[in-house]
């Protein structure tokens, strides 16, 4: 079967939150490699994260770091970041017509609408008027006590995957021009919480 997809040469990420010497989430990041390699090599071999962070050397027992992973058909590299919380209290609304359905290591578009922030701490990407994420975030907003996530986001996270199968959110399409209708707005990630970053819906631009 031909695919497209299989001709890119660009290595894949994961984001891997470790707190205190422990990996969260590992299953949902585990799920999301072995989707993107069946997606983009023919009939990879099996890899196991788990086992592949047990071997990647001294794991640092104590703080929170970010764990970069890379990989294409195998693993590439694995890096320990002492991990800083980034502030964000502020969106603007950019429209933009990209694919990013893969985490790639390298991201060159977003980085160039990332720069198109003006006085804002980041932006939210729209696609015809519905919103998706933001540069580094899934998000949901909170309307009547429910929070709804972007039915259709440009990169499904594993913490997004985690908050669904929880029951903790609800996948809906969402509008710019409905943005009034929603009181709160939370960014979560792989390395941020839910709930961790929260500010008012009025607060996108």
């Amino acid at each position: 079967m031909t695919n497209l997809l299989k001709k890119s040469t660009s290595p894949f990420l994961e984001t891997i939150k470790l707190e205190g010497g422990f990996f969260s989430a590992l299953a949902f990041h585990q799920t999301r490699m072995d989707k993107t390699r069946a997606a983009f090599f023919d009939n990879p071999e099996a890899l196991s994260l788990p086992l592949a962070l047990m071997k990647a050397g001294s794991i640092p027992p104590k703080g929170l770091y970010r764990v970069r992973v890379i990989y294409s058909e195998i693993i590439e590299s694995i890096e320990f970041i002492p991990y800083e919380k980034r502030e964000v209290n502020s969106l603007k609304l950019i429209e933009a017509n990209i694919d990013y359905r893969y985490k790639y290591e390298k991201r060159p578009e977003l980085n160039t609408l990332f720069q198109q922030k003006k006085k804002c701490d980041d932006i939210l990407i729209t696609q015809n008027g519905f919103l998706t994420d933001t540069s580094i975030a899934n998000i949901a907003l909170l309307k009547e006590g429910i929070w709804y996530t972007p039915k259709s986001p440009l990169l499904k996270g594993t913490k997004r995957a985690a908050l669904l199968h929880h029951g903790l959110i609800v996948e809906a399409d969402i509008h710019q021009d409905d943005l009034l209708s929603y009181e709160k707005v939370r960014l979560f990630n792989a390395m941020i919480e839910f709930g961790e970053i929260e500010f008012p819906a009025k607060n996108i631009q």
